[in-house]
């Protein structure tokens, strides 16, 4: 064969042998990504410690028999699987902590030591979410305002009648109604978040007083009559409610956007807002409160606010928001008749059964809550010996439905 011809033979069967290589050259690897599975975020178990277990259990306590009772107290909550401490700082103008605002609280008699930072440090080392809880409006009784402190600006209201503090039955309360109110109350809340490492501020449903009287804030409401005729007092009132609401909010979130700001309404949504003047629905559609947790304090047979369509009434305001839900449950009704209804119809279920707490928690969670917070403290670990027996029946059935969530 021709050299020239041999050549050519040879360039075209190398041709072929790199294309063949090429043909079989493997392709890269197709990296699929698996999807990371989510572990469904921890249920909050929450307690409120209100000052009437400060009151009844821990009154003239001193400094290391208050530790002790912290430490027994936080231990109880831990076993039956509190992860959420509602944690009572003001509950009538008054502190439980170390205030430069406040005066310290009398409840616990006459103490040199700050209740709330040892409560809360405690909880916080056991590994609690603690929130602290702050009655905005309900100040002293008439009887006691005589032994406020001289220069307490409350005590400089009331004694020179001033209508930002009036007097509702026998006691006063705060008129937010007047910016110097509100950056009073909101003063405390900024005190607290800067003194103690906490995770939110919390209310409960102390607004407007029931059976508010016209005389309250006629002053200032025919002022804002004046710009504007057609409003009434209801509509001038909740205004009020809902701006006290908003910088309270403002100021949590000015401190730490982290920080919760959670509201225990009133269970019976047409109270709150006819009697309490206070509106769930407009903080859920202004976006100043993060957590919503009416106290549906009802069993599922009652006959006026039954405990399932009620936790549907209050599922209606926040779905479709991002402020959560958590009913607040009645603990202290466990063996207990309720009789709240107008023909005097006597409901026994909180005696007939001894998982009352357990199902209306299984309830809340089957329809999404994020969690749910016991009232109170003392009704757990401080029960009348007549109803001892369902309680630890009732402990029972709790920490199975935790387990199982």
């Amino acid at each position: 064969m021709p050299a020239k011809l041999l050549k050519l033979l040879m360039s075209i069967l190398l041709g072929i042998a790199l294309s063949a290589c090429q043909a079989e050259k493997p392709k890269e690897p197709v990296t699929v990504e698996t999807p990371v599975s989510e572990e469904p975020a921890q249920k909050t178990i929450g307690m409120w410690f209100s000052y009437l277990e400060y009151r009844s259990m821990c009154r003239g306590m001193s400094e290391e028999e208050f530790r002790s009772f912290v430490d027994t107290a936080v231990q109880n909550m831990q076993d039956l699987g509190i992860n959420a401490l509602y944690l009572h700082a003001v509950a009538f103008t008054d502190a439980f902590y170390d205030s430069d605002i406040y005066p310290r609280t009398a409840v616990l008699g006459d103490i040199s030591y700050d209740p709330f930072a040892i409560f809360s440090m405690r909880a916080k080392d056991a590994g609690m979410q603690v929130h602290a809880w702050i009655n905005p409006m309900r100040s002293v009784t008439v009887e006691e305002a005589g032994s406020l402190p001289e220069n307490f600006v409350i005590r400089k209201w009331i004694e020179s009648n001033d209508e930002r503090v009036r007097q509702n039955g026998d006691r006063y309360y705060l008129n937010p109604a007047y910016p110097e109110v509100r950056e009073l109350i909101t003063s405390v809340a900024k005190e607290l978040i800067e003194k103690y490492d906490i995770d939110g501020i919390h209310l409960d449903d102390y607004f407007y007083p029931y059976n508010t009287q016209n005389n309250f804030d006629a002053y200032v409401y025919s002022l804002a009559k004046q710009e504007n005729d057609t409003l009434s007092l209801q509509e001038f009132r909740i205004g009020n409610t809902d701006r006290m609401i908003k910088e309270l909010y403002e100021t949590v979130k000015q401190a730490d956007p982290n920080l919760i700001f959670s509201i225990s309404p009133a269970g019976n949504l047409d109270n709150c807002v006819n009697l309490l003047f206070a509106d769930p629905r407009h903080w859920v559609e202004q976006g100043t409160v993060d957590c919503l947790i009416p106290q549906i304090y009802w069993g599922f047979l009652h006959p006026i606010k039954p405990f399932e369509p009620t936790l549907q009434e209050w599922k209606a305001i926040t779905d479709g928001s991002e402020v959560d839900l958590m009913p607040g449950l009645a603990a202290y009704v466990i063996g207990a008749s309720q009789n709240l209804s107008e023909d005097e119809t006597v409901n026994n279920e909180w005696v007939d059964n001894d998982d009352m707490m357990a199902r209306q928690m299984e309830v809340s969670f089957k329809e999404g809550c994020p969690g749910i917070v016991f009232f109170s403290y003392s009704s757990f670990f401080a029960p009348d010996p007549d109803t001892l027996e369902i309680v630890e029946n009732e402990i029972i059935h709790i920490k199975n439905v935790i387990s199982a969530y």
